[in-house]
Order: C-alpha cells, then sequence, then structure tokens
C-alpha cells in the first residue's frame, strides 16, 4: 500500500524518482524498491516526507499505514466513486446514520453500568462514526487535491479556532 501511494503521489507532484529520491535523501533504488513493495518505507522517512511534502492522498494513506489502523483508511473499493460530488453524497449518507443513530442510543448511563445490550449498541455507535470520519476524511483529501489547497494548513487555522473556542490548550 504504502510504495502504491508513494508512487501515486509522486506521479501527481510530477516527479521523478531521482527526484523524490533527492527530496527524502534516499537513493534512486530505494524508492524504486519501495514502489514495487520490495521494501518498506521506514517510519522516519514515512515521517519526513509527510512533513516536507504536501499532498493529501499521500498523507491519508501514509497516516493510516503507520497510525496502525487509527485513522482512516483511503477508500479504494470498486464500490467507491472517487469523485467529489459522489464522496459528498456518501459523507452526508455515513452522517446522517451518526445523528440517527445517536439519537437513537442512550449514553446517558455511566459504562460501568451498561449491560450487554447497551455494550453492543455502544459499539454500534462507534462503528458508524468510524464510518463517517473514513468518509469525511476521504472527501477532505479528495477536495484539497482537486482545488489544490493544502490539507495541512487548513488544519493549522482550524487548530487556532479550537484554541481560540477552548477545545484544546
Amino acid at each position: 500500500m504504502v510504495g502504491k501511494a508513494l508512487k501515486e503521489m509522486r506521479k501527481s507532484e510530477g516527479l521523478t524518482q531521482e527526484q523524490l529520491a533527492m527530496e527524502l535523501n534516499l537513493s534512486k533504488s530505494m524508492i524504486c524498491e519501495i514502489e514495487r513493495g520490495n521494501r518498506k518505507l521506514q517510519e522516519d522517512v514515512a515521517h519526513y516526507s509527510l512533513k516536507n511534502l504536501d499532498n493529501p492522498l499521500y498523507a491519508l494513506d501514509i497516516v493510516h499505514e503507520f497510525s496502525d489502523g487509527y485513522t482512516a483508511p483511503r477508500l479504494s473499493g470498486n464500490a467507491v466513486e472517487w469523485h467529489r460530488l459522489a464522496m459528498e453524497e456518501f459523507v452526508l449518507k455515513e452522517t446522517q446514520e451518526v445523528i440517527q443513530i445517536l439519537e437513537d442510543v442512550s449514553l446517558i448511563k455511566a459504562p460501568e453500568a451498561s449491560n450487554l445490550e447497551e455494550l453492543k449498541q455502544v459499539e454500534v455507535v462507534i462503528g458508524e462514526l468510524i464510518d463517517a470520519e473514513t468518509a469525511i476524511g476521504n472527501l477532505k483529501a479528495i477536495l484539497a487535491d482537486q482545488y489544490k489547497l493544502s490539507l495541512k494548513e487548513c488544519h493549522k487555522e482550524r487548530k487556532q479556532h479550537y484554541k481560540k473556542e477552548g477545545w484544546i490548550e
């Protein structure tokens, strides 16, 4: 997955393997081996690439890979249309499902007082939240990519808003 992401990013940025190798302080042959899936992208190189390259689709893939599944994957199956309008519709559907499940499931009871059925409902809520988060993450990446916006900068701006609101320190 990482090799494919690296190759797609390189091509979308119009970089040769030599140019990317220089950017990441690797050899051209190492870039070639990573792209083919014969070598792993080392974590320090992945981190460096995220700091120095601003490609939202690549970032979505790399962050998912190196977070051990804690973040949203790029949706790439045959059942997904990778167009901003189709993804917008998908986000609306998934967020509506989250809103519905949150309206249907009560989270008022303390976790330690919940029975097995209530615990199963919470698992369903989490599943729906993950679905919506994945859809939203993919739409963010598509929009940033297609409109040539820096998703990194968008997040930095929102972080300032969160600080102003007192949501983070």
